[in-house]
Order: C-alpha cells, then structure tokens, then sequence
C-alpha cells in the first residue's frame, strides 16, 4: 500500500521537468529558507515532507516553520532521512521539501497598464537554472517590476527556486514568447535595450526614456540573437578590460540594472 508521503514524494519528483510542472500545476520548494520566505510571503506548500530527524528533533526555525504549516493545515509527512538524501542529492539546507502550485498566468497587456514607467529584466534562452535563479534574485535587489522568462529560460526548474533565494515569491513572473512580448512592449511604449559585447552604446552614456524600460540578457553561451538585436531600440556594451569579452550574465544584468536604478 502507498504511504502518503510516497505520493507526495512521486508529485516532487515529477517537478523536476518542465511537463511535470505543467501536468501537475506544481513546482517544488526545498530548505528551511525557502519555506521561510514563502510563508512570508503568504505563498502556502499543498503538502511538505520533513526528514526523520528534522521531524524528531527540529531546531529553532523548522520548529517555527513546522508550526506555522500547521497553522495553516498544511499536511507535513515524515519521510526516511535516506529518502530525503536521495531526493535532495546531498545538499543540507535544512530538510523541508515542499509542493507549491504554480502561479496563475499572468497578463502582461493589463499588467503594464497597471505600472507606469516600469523595469523589467527579460531573460532570453538563459539554459542555466542557476543564472535564471540569480536573475531573478538579482532584479529583485534592484528594483525590477517584472522578470519575463523568454524560450529556454525556466524560473521554476527547482535550481532555479533554490538559487532565487525567495525572490521567486517577490517578484512577478512571466513566461511567454518574443512576438507576444515585443507586442505588448509596443503597444506601451515600453523602451527596449539588450546588452551586446561590443557596438553598443557605452552603459554610462545611456539615457533611460520616461515610459519604462525592459533589459533584454541573452544566452549565456551566444548572447542575444541578431533577428532580436535588430528589433531593440537600444543596445548597451559594458566597458570592460582588454583582454575580456564579456560578464556572466547574472553580472551583466545586475550592472545594467544599477545602472538604471543610479540614474
């Protein structure tokens, strides 16, 4: 007979690809901190497993943790501490893992009407969850209104949960295509810049417009696409050393978006 915590495991496991997340409508948290902000953030798990030995002895913050979910009639399984060592391949970030349905769509046309003048980061084919994830930690620092998830980019892959550090429940998400995107951009007069290695405008002599701004980063490997480059208003080179061609994209992104917040 299956134990609930086998369902649930199975559900979590199946988080793990892009067409589980969109069969089960779930993604997967996993840690103490992440539960933490989640909370927090009045973002609630369907269902959390605990390790054996978290259940049993659980420090300080599982304890409030624990409670909290309780609280909140959050049913919480007690599974093997080997189970949990297999699911979360070794890492101990403090033996929670959780199920957490996946936001609504959001509607970029009605929610650009809704900000003025905003800035969104948009990722374009960024492979890496862990950029993605620190992107998106990365424009919450910084003020962005909006993280848009272009192609390959995938916020919810669980690397890139866990590299988010919480932002994920901070800050709104959108995963669309670049011709709905550019048509809504459009129809707000939204500036648009991506940054190139060289060719573009020096960063600090850019002028942001006074409708809002969306940062287009591409490929970690090949930058943006020209059939995109050719659409932007703008393009924007960080200077940078001789000898070196570019930043990680989680850099440059953080760099452009100083910069724009600086001015």
């Amino acid at each position: 007979m299956t134990k609930p915590w086998q369902t649930i495991r199975t559900m979590i496991e199946r988080t793990a690809t892009t067409k589980g997340r969109a069969a089960s409508g779930c993604f997967s948290i996993e840690g103490t901190r992440l539960h933490e902000r989640a909370l927090r953030a009045g973002v609630c798990p369907k269902a959390v497993l605990v390790a054996e030995a978290v259940w049993q002895t659980p420090r300080e913050r599982e304890t409030a943790v624990l409670h909290h979910l309780a609280q909140q009639n959050i049913p919480t399984y007690p599974i093997p501490d080997a189970e949990m060592e297999r699911l979360t391949q070794g890492r101990r970030l403090g033996g929670l893992l959780g199920l957490v349905k996946l936001p609504p769509p959001l509607n970029l046309a009605d929610w650009l009407n809704h900000h003025p003048a905003p800035t969104l980061l948009v990722a374009v084919d960024v492979v890496d969850p862990g950029n993605v994830g620190g992107m998106i930690r990365t424009a919450h620092a910084l003020g962005a209104d909006l993280f848009v998830a272009v192609d390959s980019s995938d916020p919810y892959h669980p690397r890139a949960v866990r590299t988010s550090m919480g932002s994920i429940f901070k800050l709104p998400l959108l995963t669309t295509s670049l011709p709905t995107l550019f048509a809504a951009l459009h129809a707000a007069h939204i500036q648009t810049i991506g940054t190139v290695a060289e060719g573009g405008m020096a960063l600090p002599d850019f002028e942001r417009g006074v409708g809002g701004t969306a940062v287009f980063m591409g490929s970690e490997y090949f930058g943006l696409p020209d059939e995109l480059i050719s659409q932007l208003d703008a393009r924007v080179t960080i200077p940078m050393l001789p000898g070196i061609d570019s930043f990680s994209v989680n850099a440059a992104a953080a760099i452009v978006l100083y910069e724009l917040r600086r001015k």
